[in-house]
This record gives structure tokens, sequence and C-alpha cells, in this order.
């Protein structure tokens, strides 16, 4: 980030948008007595810019409320009425609105879709076992092992892909399924527990020891 403040005179806005958080802009704009042309330009790439890369990030709640809240301020402290109409700053604030109403939306979208949540939804405890190998499973095999329908696994594998807990992927005509985010740290963690548990017994167990010609004869 620039050590210089957000300066609205730049010729190189996108620059200043790559070098300055969300909170550099509010202030600058907290400085202003009111919008000037420049300034509303610039703030109006930035929002439509912030908001359009917080959307394509997968389940980036918090940057989602940081636009949506920078729209909100700056609407409070640059109100309509006290700018200048020929900057037409009402029309501005409507087309703000209607981003921060796509970022509500897809905040919304990301609450209904957490993975502590989703855990506990009906048939998802046996899907997590199925997958607990740590392994790609054909979802031809996950349909004999949950007994589902073609309709209702389908249903239950976008649930858990957009949760992040598992990862689907083409192989020839076979679709394969995997664990992911959390499911997939536990199920690693899990791993590295067992196999470090028989490390251990297999050093404390002389006749293995013996098997593998690692006991030293007295």
């Amino acid at each position: 980030m620039s050590e210089d403040g957000f300066d609205f005179s730049t010729g190189d806005p996108e620059r200043l948008l790559d070098e300055h958080p969300p909170e550099d802009l509010f202030r600058a704009v907290s400085a202003l007595e009111s919008w000037t042309a420049r300034a509303l330009e610039i703030a109006d790439l930035a929002i439509a810019d912030w908001a359009s890369a917080a959307l394509a990030r997968p389940r980036d709640r918090e940057g989602l409320a940081e636009i949506h809240s920078l729209i909100q301020r700056l609407q409070v402290i640059q109100p309509s009425e006290r700018q200048a109409p020929e900057l037409d700053v009402a029309a501005r604030y409507q087309r703000w609105d209607g981003i921060a109403q796509l970022l509500e939306t897809r905040a919304h979208s990301l609450d209904h879709h957490r993975p502590e949540q989703v855990e506990q939804r009906t048939h998802m405890a046996a899907l997590k076992q199925a997958l607990a190998a740590g392994q790609d499973v054909r979802t031809q095999t996950l349909l004999k092992t949950l007994r589902l329908s073609k309709a209702r696994l389908s249903q239950l594998l976008a649930l858990a892909e957009a949760a992040g807990l598992i990862e689907r992927r083409r192989e020839g005509r076979e679709q394969m399924v995997s664990a992911a985010g959390i499911w997939q740290a536990k199920d690693g963690t899990a791993k590295q527990t067992a196999k470090a548990k028989h490390v251990d017994e297999a050093a404390n167990d002389p006749s293995a020891m013996h098997e593998r010609g690692c006991l030293k004869l007295a």
C-alpha cells in the first residue's frame, strides 16, 4: 500500500485502487466538504471494482461486508441533498444501492451454506464417512453406499460443494468426489494420528521389531 493518501487527482485510478484499501477511500471522502466530479468518478470506479472482486472470491463474507459498509457510510457522510445538482449524485447512489443489494444477497447465500450448518443436514454424516479414506470416490459408488436416488445425491453433492466440504471433477465419463475444506483437514489429521500411533506401537513391540530385523540380540 502507498504511504501517500488516497489522491483523487491521480491520472492512474486503477493503480490507486490496487494500492489502497476501502477504508482509505472513506477517509479521503470524509475530508471533502462535498463531492467533486473527479472524486465521485473515482469512488464509483472503486466501488464497482472492489465489489466485483469480492463477489468473485469464494466465501469471502468479510470482503462483501466491507464493501457493503463502505457504500452505506459514504452516503451518510455525503448526503445527496448537499451535493451540486449537476453531479446527479442521487443517480450514483441509486447505482451503488443496487451493488449493495448484490453484495447482501451473496452474503446471505454464504450464510446459508456455512460448512458447520451444512454438516448437520440429512445424509451429510454418511457422505463424510464415505469420503473419509481421503481418496476420490465415484458417484456410482456413492449411490450404492448412501442408497440414494440420483436426484437426491445430486442435491446432496451440490450443497456440500457449495459449502466447500467436497470437490468434484470429471475423469472420462465418471464423476469423482473427494473431501475438501474442514472434512479434508479433519481426515488428514486423523490419518497422521493413526500413522504415528502405528509407528509407536511397532517401536514398542519386540516381535514386530524382530520381524523387521531391527532387534539387536544381546
